[in-house]
């Protein structure tokens, strides 16, 4: 259990589920919050949903699948719920055989099932596959965000510090996508940037600024000469694979090399 005391207008973030808790009011031993969750995230609350089974809690979520998909599920169970009953009858009759077959049925219904795209997580990427460079000093923060980046499907490669970041460069190919910090003690934010963006072989990459500075405080222009998105702390995770993803999604630039 996390215990916390907190005044009004703090927030604490969750980047690896992507959930903020804004606390707006706090007066007389009541406490007035917000949550900014995924909409795939259900929340219950103890005094609507206190009796609530977990048997009711999926069958909710299930609600909201689109009906072609709940169709398609169905079917799937009531296919398996016979054949459960089926393969019992014919184990006490005795025909092995016929069983032997009535339990291969069942398995490519759970095959089907297990292949649904509505039960798959995001997988993570190969590791070292670096689609994105995560630039971050603060050793919780780094491992957290690599986390949630790789749950959501990317290769990450981190650094502790500018001079990390660009010795690997120097050697590999860049990714996609670089997320820097702006405030570090050793190559800070603003000279990483210069140094990438002085680097004829790096084109293709965005940058994204992770900082709760702002783009004039550290002298550093927008677009491809400097910063491509500016993200400040704490910051919205959800938005942030939404640029990511955006950014995966153009074709790499054709003087890259292989």
């Amino acid at each position: 259990m996390l215990v916390v005391t907190r005044h009004a207008k703090d927030k604490i973030s969750f980047p690896q589920v992507g959930i903020t808790v804004h606390f707006i009011r706090v007066h007389s031993g009541h406490v007035k919050i917000g949550i900014d969750a995924p909409r795939d995230i259900a929340i219950v609350r103890d005094e609507i949903d206190g009796n609530e089974t977990t048997a009711s809690l999926v069958r909710r979520q299930f609600l909201r699948l689109p009906r072609e998909i709940r169709h398609g599920i169905r079917n799937e169970l009531h296919q398996i719920s016979i054949g459960l009953h089926l393969y019992r009858e014919l184990i006490q009759s005795g025909q092995h055989e016929e069983a032997e077959e009535a339990f291969q049925v069942m398995q490519s219904c759970l095959d089907r099932l297990d292949e649904n795209q509505v039960f798959q997580r995001p997988t993570k990427a190969p590791a070292g596959q670096g689609n994105v460079f995560l630039v971050e000093d603060s050793d919780n923060e780094r491992e957290m965000l690599a986390d949630f980046l790789r749950l959501h499907g990317y290769g990450v490669n981190t650094f502790a510090n500018g001079r990390q970041c660009l010795d690997y460069l120097n050697d590999n190919n860049p990714p996609k996508v670089i997320l820097v910090d702006m405030k570090m003690p050793e190559c800070d934010g603003p000279t990483t940037v210069r140094h990438i963006r002085s680097d004829s072989r790096i084109k293709a990459t965005q940058i994204f600024a992770l900082s709760g500075t702002s783009p004039k405080e550290n002298g550093l222009e927008s677009g491809s000469r400097g910063i491509d998105r500016w993200f400040p702390k704490p910051i919205n995770p959800q938005g942030l694979i939404s640029a990511i993803d955006a950014a995966c999604a153009k074709p790499a630039d054709s003087s890259l090399p292989n």
